[in-house]
């Protein structure tokens, strides 16, 4: 069903049995905020001559470079390759049904219908756990290590799962904010049930502690924040080359990926509405992401797509921080985001929503920065043109 690789060494499972002093696992090294501080964390320890192991969930992509000496090893699927993605399309349909949804509802009604939901939910869930928790045993046996460190709620699940029993001591590591994420009630579930297990629970924000404290013991809590790497001079962007504005005007910059929970959708519907005075703002996006086309549509029908510019992924976006003149992040779902630690680093004005507490924990309203309700498109637009308008401010 799965085969294990060691990238670092191009060697499959059979051939490498190795130990490790810890071992660090998550979805991917792709581009992504917990793949930023797993790189960083793997990176650092290696230097200072700890032996260091990240593991990945079926996922080669390594957009964030791994000094040499750690070893990055893989979870590929060989057998039953199409039972994960239809779990994982299965659950996604659940999580968009639309027109169904009312006919649904007024079968049942809405009681029952959640109740039903939910546990169809919880089913697939649970089939997708133990899949992905039995590949993870398998890769943990192959690797000696006295310590295991999980990063992100799904991850942190299959990893409890798949760690009973094998004697290793488990840290996970919480980066979003637990009362914001889908199926509510299932999460609440499954993290009550299996989190205890844990040896240590951190998280980034001290929201997210709080809130788990419900059934998580507090002696086994910890506020972890993000670590934050800067650049050496002036920062540079991919490939190494000194990032400057392709046009004399000011820029709003927003940095992530394009889904949902960063409501870029927001963030253009707002920069739409800039007076007129303001016609020489430009809109700097860096991120990618499923969304993309969407949005792209969307600035087109709101007459800015001649102001948009779509940067994709950049390696290093310090530059760009330091070329603009407002950072945007009207966020749905956060946890502590990297990308605002960074333009906060640089001296950047912040416009941030009040949807995740993370983001509160950074920005004081008119004393860090500026806040604005969630999902609110007309006072974003207000505190974009309130500081575009007052340089001093």
């Amino acid at each position: 069903l799965f085969n294990l690789q060691d990238c670092s060494a191009g060697m499959p499972a059979a051939h490498f049995d190795f130990s490790a002093d810890l071992i660090l696992i998550c979805n991917s090294l792709d581009a992504g905020g917990i793949e930023r501080v797993v790189s960083t964390l793997a990176n650092e320890w290696s230097r200072r001559g700890r032996r260091v192991c990240v593991v990945t969930m079926h996922d080669r992509r390594r957009f964030f470079a791994l000094d040499p000496e750690v070893h990055h090893v893989v979870i590929d699927r060989v057998g039953l390759t199409w039972l994960p993605e239809v779990l994982r399309k299965l659950k996604s349909r659940l999580q968009g049904i639309t027109l169904p949804k009312s006919l649904l509802l007024s079968l049942l009604g809405r009681e029952r219908y959640h109740f039903v939901a939910e546990r169809i939910w919880r089913v697939n869930f649970s089939l997708y756990l133990a899949l992905e928790s039995w590949a993870v045993r398998r890769a943990l046996r192959r690797v000696e290590s006295p310590v295991v460190v999980a990063l992100g709620t799904s991850v942190n699940i299959i990893v409890l799962k798949a760690c009973k029993g094998l004697g290793r001591r488990l840290v996970i590591s919480e980066r979003n904010d637990p009362r914001r994420l889908p199926m509510q009630k299932t999460w609440d579930w499954i993290a009550r049930k299996l989190y205890q297990r844990a040896d240590l629970v951190t998280a980034n924000t001290r929201t997210a502690l709080q809130d788990m404290r419900e059934f998580v013991e507090p002696r086994k809590l910890a506020f972890v924040p993000n670590p934050l790497v800067l650049p050496n001079g002036n920062g540079h962007a991919e490939g190494g080359a000194v990032v400057t504005p392709t046009r004399p005007a000011p820029v709003v910059l927003t940095v992530g990926r394009l889904v949902w929970d960063k409501a870029h959708d927001v963030l253009l519907d707002a920069f739409a509405r800039l007076g007129e005075d303001l016609g020489e703002w430009r809109l700097a996006i860096i991120g990618d992401g499923r969304l993309a086309k969407d949005l792209r549509a969307q600035a087109d029908g709101l007459g800015i797509a001649g102001r948009v510019d779509w940067h994709g992924v950049v390696r290093d976006p310090h530059a760009y921080y330091r070329a603009a003149s407002i950072f945007a992040l009207p966020s749905r779902v956060e946890g502590t985001p990297n990308a605002l630690l960074e333009a906060m680093s640089c001296g950047m004005p912040v416009v941030v929503s009040d949807g995740a507490p993370g983001l509160l924990e950074l920005v004081e309203d008119g004393v860090t920065g500026l806040v604005v309700p969630v999902n609110d498109t007309a006072a974003l637009a207000a505190a974009l043109t309130r500081l575009a308008r007052d340089e001093e401010l």
